[in-house]
């Protein structure tokens, strides 16, 4: 159904409760021995029961509005998400290949720097050692 099936739908159904309460208050006024009502009473009733059905339709109208909005962003999500479920095997491996090289390269600047530092620091304990060794 669309918009303006359903806001047809909801001003019939005003426009039925509208007739069947004036039908009804017609019946019981009647049996109270109160006076009929006029055509102008009739016309005014009527012209209530219009106007509060023009409010429940532009609260149809709003909800159906918010319902669409909601429905256009549960739209958006899915295809974020079908874009991410799209991401095979084969790229997630080329991204964790690219984020593995530059650890790769630091690891092995790491290991020469270490190196250095292990050979001069054991230098300086040999000389120290020689001086003091008293040779």
């Amino acid at each position: 159904m669309d918009l303006f099936n359903i806001i047809a739908i909801a001003a019939s159904a005003s426009a039925l409760g509208a007739a069947i309460v004036s039908f009804l208050k017609f019946f019981t006024e009647r049996g109270k021995g109160e006076k009929i009502p006029t055509l102008k009473d009739k016309i005014s009733d009527l012209t209530k029961n219009l106007e509060s059905s023009v409010a429940v339709i532009t609260e149809i109208e709003t909800e159906i509005s918010k319902r669409k909005n909601l429905a256009q962003q549960l739209g958006a999500d899915i295809e974020r998400y079908n874009k991410l479920k799209e991401i095979n095997k084969a790229q997630v491996e080329a991204i964790a290949q690219t984020l593995t090289i530059p650890l790769e390269k630091q690891s092995r600047k790491s290991l020469i720097i270490n190196g250095v530092i292990t050979f001069v620091v054991g230098l300086v304990f040999f000389a120290i050692g020689y001086f003091l060794g008293g040779r």
